[in-house]
């Protein structure tokens, strides 16, 4: 015969702070002690406990909000660039395409002019080794030379204008502003979560079996006490303890076994259990929890299973009851 405890099947759950608050101000409580919360109000959203002021958490709502819309703000202008950029490049083409072939026409009119002198040069009988300095005073040669030279240098420009433009990645700054979309839009989510996560929810259907909590109350994180405990529907476990001295006496083969489970107060009322799990690890015992001093004592635990833990004519086995178990060992 061994002592446990009745727990539930899952485990009571405490609810408290909500981890993105490191303190809060408890605005509304929508459950009292004794409230069910069912699955179908899980389902249809009407499984809210109570709610903490979420002024802050809205306020960085709508920062977040707001940086997404500046955000792609940028997005949209890092497009527009990348099409400018394309108009700009196909434009500069065209413009040094244009300078190349008036540098073309300058040369061969600055030649045609060249040309033309020799010719007449030639014909006035001038020797020839005077031509050269013959043409350092033709105006028509100067004025196409200079012609050719400021068509060479508009090319040279425009060229120089297109090497540019070809070396700039416009991609770049379209790549960085739509990182920084999804940037501001993960922060707007996780600004979005913390403001959910102000109204405390029911993860599970139960029982709100104590709320020690009211509108004004504030918690922080070294607030000890739970706010709401919640019992889970479902089976109750009886949560046994062997003492190290017994543990040599069960074994796997109580797996699936039935035993009797005793009211520790009143022998008389018993309920039928069935073995679910053998530990395999000494753990401190249950009760160690409670000292102030705790305790070194470590036992071995036995989960059983209480499929009608409120039978006709008995008192039910409620939550963190204290009971006897019989393995029969």
């Amino acid at each position: 015969v061994v002592l446990g405890t009745v727990d539930s099947d899952p485990q009571p759950v405490q609810y408290g702070l909500p981890p993105v608050l490191q303190s809060g101000t408890v605005i509304k409580v929508y459950v009292k002690n004794g409230d069910e919360i069912t699955a179908e109000k899980i389902a249809s959203g009407q499984h809210a406990l109570y709610a903490f002021d979420d002024t802050i958490p809205r306020a960085k709502l709508d920062s977040a909000k707001a940086a997404v819309a500046y955000a792609k703000t940028l997005e949209e202008g890092a497009k527009q660039l990348e099409q400018q950029h394309k108009d700009a490049k196909k434009f500069a083409k065209i413009a040094a395409d244009g300078a190349k072939d008036k540098v073309d026409l300058r040369f061969a009119f600055y030649t045609l002019v060249d040309k033309k002198l020799e010719e007449s040069y030639k014909r006035d009988s001038h020797p020839r080794e005077t031509w050269a300095e013959l043409k350092k005073s033709s105006q028509d040669l100067y004025q196409a030379n200079v012609e050719y030279r400021a068509a060479l240098v508009d090319w040279n420009t425009a060229k120089a204008k297109l090497d540019q433009l070809e070396a700039t990645d416009p991609t770049i700054k379209k790549s960085e502003a739509a990182a920084a979309v999804k940037q501001a839009e993960a922060a707007e989510r996780e600004a979005q979560a913390a403001v959910e996560l102000c109204v405390v929810r029911a993860k599970t259907p139960g029982i709100v079996e104590q709320v020690s909590i009211g509108a004004g109350a504030t918690l922080g994180v070294s607030t000890r006490a739970p706010a709401l405990w919640l019992i889970p529907t479902g089976a109750r476990v009886i949560c046994a303890e062997v003492e190290a001295e017994f543990a040599h006496r069960v074994g796997p083969e109580l797996l699936g076994k039935t035993v009797t489970v005793f009211d520790h107060t009143d022998a008389k009322f018993t309920y039928t259990g069935v073995v679910k799990r053998v530990g395999t690890t000494f753990l401190p015992k249950r009760s160690a929890g409670d000292s102030l001093l705790g305790s070194d004592t470590r036992v071995l635990p036995i989960d059983i299973e209480v499929a009608d833990y409120a039978p006709q004519g008995k008192p039910p086995l409620f939550v963190g009851k204290r009971v006897r178990v019989s393995l029969g060992q």
